[in-house]
């Protein structure tokens, strides 16, 4: 009895290697070299092997934060992936599915995302993900520079708002008060039948024409008049919060930009 425990702990430590790389490598999220990359870790870092991988590979742990995308309508008003929402490498449902939210997982939103197949936001998520690193002659295959980068963020952080599609700008924490970076086609509120007295004269909509949220301009400081901005694709700077009703999200615009 003694020696089965004894072998079976040693699986268990076994299956929980840690091991120092010696080269530059990425972790794709199947053992597919021309599968999205996880991450790209630098030479020295510190890898958690865990189970087990088919030949060629091997089967690692890896801490976010991650971007990925999820579905507008699993996006709850705090701007967080509800639970029990899915979380994929690319904005389409039949891409790779990295994780459901679950109860403690910090995720939010920091960008609209372009899709052809619905309305998608740009995520971060702060949790430990697996993937795989290839060995031996599969190291050799260069992931294919067409697919998408699904990648850790371990860039610094910039000094300054970003234009990029779903670039969150610099935060100091997850807060109401961050101020955030969100791309959309900026659009008068008002219509006549559908929303003739809207709380605020502007809005963001997404790809669909669907609004995500209303624009506060009353801090924003433009050398162009707003008109120049109107039914154009636009970046917007600024915190978050609900309308008084509760039923809509409102941007407290800081800056505004055409999007390059």
């Amino acid at each position: 009895m003694k020696t089965k425990l004894i072998l079976l702990a040693l699986a268990c430590v076994a299956s929980l290697a840690a091991d120092t790389l010696k080269t530059d490598t990425a972790v794709f999220v199947q053992t597919d070299p021309k599968s999205p990359v996880l991450a790209r870790l630098k030479a020295g870092s510190t890898i958690t092997v865990v189970g087990e991988a088919p030949a060629g590979w091997r089967r690692v742990e890896v801490s976010g934060p991650f971007e990925a995308y999820a579905q507008s309508r699993d996006i709850t008003k705090g701007l967080e992936v509800r639970e029990g929402g899915s979380i994929y490498a690319e904005p389409r449902k039949d891409s790779q599915l990295l994780a459901v939210a679950a109860a403690g997982d910090k995720t939010e939103v920091i960008g609209l995302a372009k899709s052809t197949s619905g309305d998608w936001c740009q995520v971060r998520l702060e949790k430990k993900l697996q993937g795989f690193i290839a060995v031996g002659e599969a190291a050799n295959i260069a992931a294919d520079p067409a697919k998408p980068a699904f990648a850790v963020t371990t860039a610094p952080v910039p000094t300054g708002p970003v234009t990029t599609l779903g670039r969150p700008v610099p935060v100091a924490s997850n807060n109401a008060d961050t101020p955030r970076l969100f791309a959309g086609t900026l659009v008068l509120a008002r219509r006549v039948i559908l929303n003739p007295n809207p709380p605020y004269d502007y809005q963001v909509t997404d790809s669909g024409g669907r609004r995500f949220a209303y624009v506060d301009t009353r801090r924003l400081l433009l050398t162009d008049k707003i008109e120049n901005f109107l039914d154009r694709e636009i970046t917007v700077t600024g915190t978050v919060r609900n309308t008084v009703d509760g039923k809509d999200l409102v941007i407290a615009a800081e800056s505004m930009a055409l999007k390059k």
